[in-house]
């Protein structure tokens, strides 16, 4: 069910109750209403009630997480690609 960091990014919900994840680079900032994580595929946003942390492995990539999950939001990735891509346009 998991893979290695690096391998790519997956995400298994049950019953909204609890995640398990793979892909997991780093925790940018947690608290019991909202989680949010920087995974191979961009910053990830759970929200919901009572959420925690079960398992925390950044090694291998790895965040298992429980409460009462309302909403999954990928943000998209603003900033460093649009900035890099207009800079290599105006270099050219």
């Amino acid at each position: 069910m998991v893979d290695k960091a690096g391998r790519g990014h997956r995400l298994v919900m049950e019953n909204r109750e609890q995640i398990a994840l793979t892909g997991v680079h780093k925790v940018q900032s947690f608290d019991t209403k909202e989680i949010v994580l920087e995974t191979e595929l961009g910053i990830l946003s759970i929200k919901g009630e009572q959420l925690g942390i079960k398992l925390l492995n950044l090694e291998e990539g790895l965040v298992d997480l429980q409460g009462q999950v309302g909403a999954l939001i990928y943000h998209r990735n603003t900033g460093g690609g649009t900035r890099r891509g207009f800079l290599n346009r105006v270099l050219r």
